[in-house]
C-alpha cells in the first residue's frame, strides 16, 4: 500500500504534464500553467489527504491498543490489590496474599544479618564485624552461620553458634560453637574468609523455594546429587535444626562406641602382646624342658643300664654269698665236730692224767 500511493501520484503528475503539453497548442500559456498548478495542487492535496487518513487510522489503532492496555492494567491493578479477576476468582499473586506469604516467610526465617565480615577464627571462636551496630544481639544468643557465597563457589553451612561477646566496638561480636565441631567442620570454619550470613532461626525447609527455580539456578544452590530431590514439590521436608542436633547426639554415641571399641582393641592388643610374650616365654621354657627331658631321659637310660649292671652284680653277689654261706655253714659244722673231738680228747687226756682217788 505504501508503494501504490507514490506510483499513482507520479502517474497523475505525468498525466498533468502530458495534458499541459497537448493543450499548449490551443490554450494560452497562463491557462496551461494554471492547469499544471491546479493538477499539482490536487496531487498534493490528494497526498496530504491520504497521509492524513493513514495517520488517523494509525493513531486510532494506537488509541484502541492503549485503551485495551489501560483496561488490562486496571484489571491487573484490581487483582493485585486483592480484588477478583474477570472470571470472579481471587488471584493467588495479589499484593495482600504475597504480603501475608512474605510475613510468614520473614517470621519463619527470623532475624538475618548479611555481609558479616570475618576478622579472624581461633580455636573455633570467630571475631566478626557486623555492617550495622544496631544488630540487637546479646550474649548467649544462638546463631546459624552460612557462607554468603554460592554453593558452586564453596559456600556451606558452617554450624550453630552462640554469641560470647557483643559489647565493645560498634558492630563487633564474638561467637563460639554451640555444638562441638568435627575436624572437618573446624577446618571449613578456619578456611572460610567470609562474608557470612547469620540467622537467629534455622531457615524453614520450603519445597517451593527450589522447585520453582530453573534447572541451572537450582544446581548452583544445591548439590548435584540432591538436585532431583529438591526439584520435587512433594519431597519430604526436613527440620534441619532437629536434624543437626540428632546428628550431634548420634555422632556422640558413635564416638563413644568408637572410643570403647578402640579401648577394647587396645586392651585386646595388649593382652595379645602379653599372650605372645608369655607364649614366647613358655616356648623358651618348653625348649629348656625338652633339653632337660632329653638329659633326664639320657640319665634314665644310664641309670637303667647301671641298674641292670647292679642287678647282675647283685645276683652274682647273692650267688657268691650263698656259696660263702654254704661254705661257712660247712666250716661251722666241721669246726663244731672238731671242737667236739678235741673236747673228747682233752677229757680223755685229763682223765688219764688225773691221780687215782683214795
Amino acid at each position: 500500500m505504501d508503494m501504490i500511493l507514490p506510483v499513482v501520484l507520479g502517474l497523475m503528475i505525468l498525466a498533468s504534464f502530458v495534458i499541459a503539453y497537448m493543450s499548449a497548442r490551443t490554450w494560452p500559456v497562463y491557462q496551461v500553467v494554471l492547469v499544471v498548478f491546479i493538477f499539482l495542487g490536487v496531487v498534493g492535496f490528494f497526498y496530504l489527504g491520504a497521509r492524513t487518513l493513514a495517520t488517523h487510522r494509525a493513531w486510532g489503532e494506537l488509541v484502541r491498543r492503549l485503551e485495551q492496555e489501560i483496561q488490562t492494567a486496571e484489571q491487573q491493578t484490581v487483582e493485585l490489590r486483592g480484588g477478583q479477576n474477570a472470571q470472579g476468582q481471587s488471584p493467588m499473586g495479589s499484593i495482600p496474599t504475597l504480603t501475608r506469604e512474605l510475613e510468614v516467610l520473614v517470621a519463619s526465617r527470623g532475624g538475618m544479618l548479611t555481609d558479616v565480615k570475618v576478622d579472624g577464627v581461633e580455636n573455633g571462636t570467630a571475631s566478626l564485624t557486623l555492617s550495622s551496630p544496631d544488630h540487637g544481639l546479646a550474649a548467649n544468643d544462638v546463631l546459624f552461620v552460612f557462607d554468603q557465597q554460592a554453593l558452586a563457589e564453596g559456600g556451606r553451612y558452617l554450624g550453630e553458634f552462640k554469641v560470647t561477646k557483643a559489647e565493645g566496638e560498634a558492630g563487633a561480636i564474638q561467637i563460639a560453637p554451640n555444638l562441638p565441631l568435627t575436624d572437618a567442620q573446624a577446618k571449613r570454619l578456619a578456611e572460610s574468609k567470609g562474608p557470612w550470613t547469620l540467622y537467629t532461626l534455622m531457615p524453614v525447609d520450603d519445597p517451593s523455594a527450589f522447585a520453582d527455580l530453573d534447572e541451572n539456578t537450582r544446581q548452583t544452590l544445591v548439590p548435584k546429587e540432591a538436585a532431583a530431590e529438591f526439584a520435587n514439590r512433594e519431597r519430604k521436608l526436613r527440620d534441619y535444626e532437629l536434624f543437626f542436633h540428632e546428628n550431634y547426639v548420634q555422632r556422640s554415641l558413635i564416638q563413644d562406641a568408637i572410643d570403647k571399641t578402640t579401648s577394647n582393641i587396645q586392651r585386646m592388643a595388649a593382652d595379645a602382646q602379653e599372650t605372645t610374650r608369655e607364649a614366647g616365654y613358655r616356648q623358651a621354657e618348653s625348649e629348656k624342658l625338652k633339653t632337660d627331658l632329653e638329659r633326664f631321659q639320657f640319665e634314665v637310660r644310664t641309670i637303667a643300664a647301671y641298674q641292670k649292671s647292679l642287678e647282675s652284680t647283685l645276683v652274682k653277689t647273692r650267688q657268691s654269698l650263698a656259696a660263702a654261706f654254704a661254705a661257712s655253714r660247712k666250716l661251722a659244722a666241721d669246726l663244731a665236730g672238731a671242737q667236739l673231738r678235741s673236747a673228747e680228747r682233752i677229757n680223755a687226756q685229763a682223765a688219764a692224767a688225773a691221780p687215782a682217788t683214795p
